[in-house]
């Protein structure tokens, strides 16, 4: 919001796809790309959509969009590169309700011919007490309780 107000950007999503681009970039330098016409290094690529903003938009176009440039070149330095060759901490960390966005889920994964399966996890989900009322199946649970335990596929 600060950055916004200084430099006069409303919405920032061509600094956050500028930064995105950054990101990638740093990731893969020596992947080949294709940016309309030319083929070039993925080193290059934020710094080609910051000229190509340059000439299509305006210089000020620009400059709101090296913003994202600066803020993931900052990140890739604070959360990676001080760290790991600085010898300094991290000083960024992933909050915790982001991070169990994207956590791998509880369970022991097993090996198929098809994929991996990953089993569920352990711990017991306490049962709603049967009765009218709230459940998904509570207008079933009496005509599927007859039916029998099933039988499992592939057995």
């Amino acid at each position: 919001i600060i950055c916004g107000y200084f430099m006069g950007g409303i919405m920032f999503m061509s600094p956050l796809t500028l930064a995105l681009a950054y990101t990638y970039a740093q990731e893969n330098p020596q992947r080949q790309l294709s940016y309309f016409v030319v083929t070039f290094s993925a080193k290059y690529l934020p710094y080609c959509m910051l000229a190509m903003t340059f000439l299509m938009a305006s210089p000020e176009a620009a400059f709101v969009q090296s913003s994202g440039l600066i803020a993931a070149h900052m990140y890739e330095f604070l959360a990676k590169i001080w760290p790991e060759y600085g010898g300094g901490r991290s000083i960024i960390s992933t909050p915790v309700t982001v991070r169990g966005w994207f956590e791998t889920p509880g369970g022991t994964a097993a090996a198929r011919p098809y994929g991996t399966a990953i089993s569920g996890n352990t711990t017991t989900v306490p049962q709603r007490a049967t009765g009218s009322g709230g459940s998904w199946s509570s207008g079933a649970a009496g005509a599927w309780s007859a039916r029998g335990s099933g039988r499992r596929l592939g057995d």
